[in-house]
């Protein structure tokens, strides 16, 4: 027990260094970075567009100290123009560290420095870990083993000008889930079983989905309005359902199939029927809440563009069809590789975890 609490003090000392580090690290910056000391207002004007949306204009004079570069202590003065809205722009406060841009003589405000927050950020997690005694460990690795896979996933698009990204995401997706079970599982038996479960579910829910659209001429589903239009839509589309029904459907099938195995292990000659009708019935409760998550996201990740739209005078069906078609047509089809997933985990596990001793 003292060894634990000593480890998370030795973490929670590391996480605060890191930080206070991170505040006076403008030396290692070449782009010129001030501590902003002071703030002026020096005008606001208020603008309504034909819909009556109002927002505010302001002009302030942000007044800092540059902590690096050959100008290091030296003050600088500049003005910066933002909306209350601050969509594009934004506002800055007094403590703030603010990086510059350096045009001929002149400097312009270029943005926050945030790695302060994120070294925060990043400390908290790893103190929670720790208090929460995960496999920091094998959690880190896999993390940071798909990364790189996803760097690679990014580096091969761009040479390949998108040209084969559905095929590039299918072996991205293997790779990445397959990276995934092995770290945490180990190479055994179980991460395989579960390996087996996730690939089928989700290769079977992503053909009845795609066979679905075509029987109805994706009728309902505007492929075209993915963000930014960007091509091939058909492709982009399903390269983004696929990363995300196979994230939804791992989780269950580890749920699943660890709760089988540890049946097992409780229940040394439970039969292979026992063992399927355990992981439909643990299934059945996975089910729910899963799909209000996936449903929770889609809402947060369009409710900007939907408030947008509403806000502009389109009707509610017609900011539907435009802001959330994609998002409902994914979750349907994640919907179906959640339910799948159930009877396909529940069968593999129970033929698997029969055969094994104790």
């Amino acid at each position: 027990m003292k060894k634990k609490y000593l480890r998370i003090c030795i973490v929670i000392v590391i996480a605060i260094l890191a930080v206070i580090f991170t505040e006076f690290d403008a030396f290692l910056y070449k782009d010129p970075i001030i501590k902003v000391e002071n703030i002026k207002t020096l005008e606001k004007s208020k603008n309504t567009d034909q819909y009556k949306n109002t927002d505010t204009q302001v002009t302030q004079r942000v007044t800092g100290r540059f902590l690096n570069t050959a100008k290091r202590g030296q003050k600088i003065s500049l003005k910066n123009t933002y909306y209350r809205s601050q969509l594009t722009d934004q506002k800055y406060r007094v403590g703030q560290q603010v990086m510059l841009t350096k045009t001929g003589k002149h400097y312009s405000i270029n943005d926050v420095k945030r790695d302060t927050v994120l070294v925060f950020t990043i400390g908290l997690v790893m103190v929670l870990l720790f208090c929460m005694q995960f496999s920091r460990g094998k959690l880190l690795t896999s993390v940071l083993l798909n990364l790189v896979v996803y760097y690679g996933f990014m580096k091969m698009l761009i040479n390949t000008h998108n040209s084969i990204l559905l095929l590039m995401t299918v072996i991205t997706a293997l790779l990445i889930s397959g990276i995934a079970l092995i770290v945490i599982l180990g190479p055994t038996s179980d991460a395989l079983m579960a390996y087996s479960s996730t690939v089928i579910s989700t290769t079977v829910s992503i053909l009845l989905s795609v066979l679905l659209l075509n029987l109805s001429n994706n009728s309902g589903v505007h492929m075209e309005l993915t963000d930014f239009g960007l091509q091939p839509y058909f492709s982009v589309f399903i390269s983004q359902v696929i990363f995300s029904v196979l994230g939804v459907i791992l989780d269950e099938t580890m749920d699943i199939s660890s709760s089988l195995i540890e049946m097992k292990k409780e229940i040394s000659d439970v039969s292979e029927k026992t063992l399927f009708k355990s992981g439909i019935n643990i299934g059945r409760e996975l089910i729910g809440p899963l799909i209000n998550i996936l449903l929770f996201i889609v809402i947060a990740e369009h409710l900007n563009v939907v408030l947008l739209y509403l806000s502009n005078g389109n009707s509610i069906n017609y900011t539907f069809e435009m802001t959330l078609s994609l998002g409902l047509a994914q979750l349907l089809i994640s919907g179906i590789g959640i339910v799948l997933t159930v009877p396909i985990t529940s069968f593999i596990a129970s033929k698997v975890i029969t055969r094994r001793t104790v």
